[in-house]
């Protein structure tokens, strides 16, 4: 089965209408067999984007509202992979090795971790994400790499 791991630069593009979103849009809607994975730090960094998106009036009230409703329902359906220590000393080391900021090296981490002990048998991990250097280390570990930017 593919495992699609969302990185949070990807994912909000779902909720907020920049380049990438219709790609993003489009993926949700599609109906395939797969699995959405995501480090709970990302549920939280979207909602942390789209609160600042709210308040600079980048997106008003009822499509805030309505974007957040639409972010909790689709978390219901990710495997969220939580913080753990395991996670924590694989994302101190590739925050050192990729120079990758501190919550990319959490997702980083994620990902690799669960490449490492999947969800099923045979899982093929797909990341997606628009974030440069993250894509860039995920490349160089071998993953299989989407950007939604480039898919438009």
């Amino acid at each position: 089965m593919i495992v699609y791991y969302l990185d949070s630069s990807a994912w909000l593009k779902k909720y907020f209408q920049e380049d990438g979103t219709a790609w993003m849009v489009n993926f949700f809607a599609r109906n395939e067999e797969r699995e959405l994975a995501c480090a709970s730090l990302g549920v939280i960094e979207v909602t942390a984007t789209l609160a600042r998106k709210h308040k600079s009036q980048s997106i008003d009230s009822r499509s805030y509202q309505d974007a957040l409703e639409e972010l909790e329902s689709d978390w219901e359906n990710f495997s969220q992979i939580q913080l753990t220590e395991e996670i924590v000393a694989e994302a101190k080391t590739s925050a050192k090795k990729f120079a990758l900021r501190g919550a990319d090296a959490v997702h980083f981490a994620s990902a690799l971790l669960l490449r490492e002990d999947p969800l099923h048998e045979d899982d093929q991990i797909v990341f997606i994400v628009c974030d440069k250097e993250l894509k860039a280390a995920a490349k160089l570990a071998g993953f299989t790499v989407v950007d939604p930017q480039e898919q438009e």
